[in-house]
């Protein structure tokens, strides 16, 4: 029952988070392109990269974990919001802008982990 409450607290903070990203970064794709939430996965990607990175062999609980990545990511990013953008891109006939945003957002997303993980391990590294 505790790891169900980590995971509620945790989605809590998480969304928003995920509304603040909206707020801040949407202005940027005007009307058309959904930057909000590509802004708020990718930010959400490299922060789990670094934190696995991070906790990675640490005796983290998993009430903490769930909280960690299952409540405040999972809140934060969106991939339902994400497919429901993209399929609303294709339907209105903006097949060049949905190709994009599906593309950077999976090959960022990906680069993103990547370099939150690779950050976290030098840093551990050299520290």
């Amino acid at each position: 029952m505790l790891n169900v409450l980590a995971i509620l607290s945790g989605g809590a903070v998480g969304a928003a988070f995920r509304q603040l990203m909206f707020l801040i970064f949407q202005p940027l794709g005007g009307e058309v392109f959904p930057a909000g939430t590509l802004a708020a996965n990718l930010i959400g990607s490299f922060i789990m990269g670094l934190l696995w990175s991070f906790f990675e062999g640490t005796t983290l609980t998993q009430g903490w974990r769930f909280f960690i990545f299952t409540g405040f990511l999972g809140g934060f990013t969106t991939f339902s919001t994400f497919a429901r953008e993209t399929t609303q891109l294709f339907r209105a006939g903006q097949w060049k802008t949905a190709l994009i945003y599906l593309a950077v957002s999976n090959l960022l997303g990906i680069f993103m982990v990547v370099a939150g993980y690779a950050l976290t391990r030098k840093i551990h590294l050299s520290g």
